[in-house]
């Protein structure tokens, strides 16, 4: 990984998780903003674009349930429309920057944090429910392609033999961007 790419892993389904590096024009840009981006970001523009949203995952891993790896590649064309949700390993960016940025919009909306309780969509008989903090403006993220969570938890709740199953899901940090096309339902509360 070079200074202007940063790792990221991408959920895409139930059980399968992709993770590699993306490329970022600017290495103090949140990868929130990369991926409400209206276009996708590649350093190399000569190469061919296979999706309009497509987005370039170098040194990419394809890994199954558990995080056992599936598959390696040079680089895979990734589509944001099949992301659900993703995190990455920029922990600064994820943290201070971010909570920077939403006390200066706290402050000229006077919308505070809210904690949020995310029921994604069911994908054959199963589906997440994601738990965080959502810093600033709710109403205004969710207008986003990709709304972005702090002290973030990921549940898979898995139906079998007629009986639902509870599994956490582990991140490498307490923050995630959840796709909101795949949000079914939401409950946002204040801090208690």
């Amino acid at each position: 990984m070079n200074e202007l790419q940063r790792q990221v892993t991408i959920i895409t389904s139930l059980g399968k998780r992709y993770s590699g590096c993306i490329d970022v024009p600017n290495s103090a840009l949140r990868t929130t903003d990369l991926f409400n981006s209206s276009s996708t970001f590649w350093k190399n523009q000569q190469q061919a674009r296979y999706f309009k949203d497509a987005l370039l995952l170098h040194e990419a891993r394809l890994m199954l349930s558990g995080g056992a790896l599936y598959e390696s590649y040079g680089s895979l064309q990734l589509r944001l429309s099949a992301v659900i949700a993703f995190y990455d390993e920029f922990i600064t960016l994820g943290r201070d920057d971010e909570r920077t940025r939403a006390e200066n919009i706290q402050a000229k909306t006077g919308e505070q944090n809210s904690n949020i309780k995310i029921i994604a969509n069911t994908m054959g008989s199963s589906y997440f429910e994601i738990s965080g903090v959502v810093n600033g403006a709710v109403q205004k993220k969710s207008h986003d392609r990709f709304l972005p969570l702090q002290k973030a938890a990921i549940v898979e709740i898995i139906k079998k033999e007629d009986k639902w199953f509870k599994r956490p899901f582990s991140l490498k940090s307490n923050f995630i961007g959840v796709n909101t096309s795949y949000i079914e339902a939401v409950d946002v509360t204040a801090p208690a």
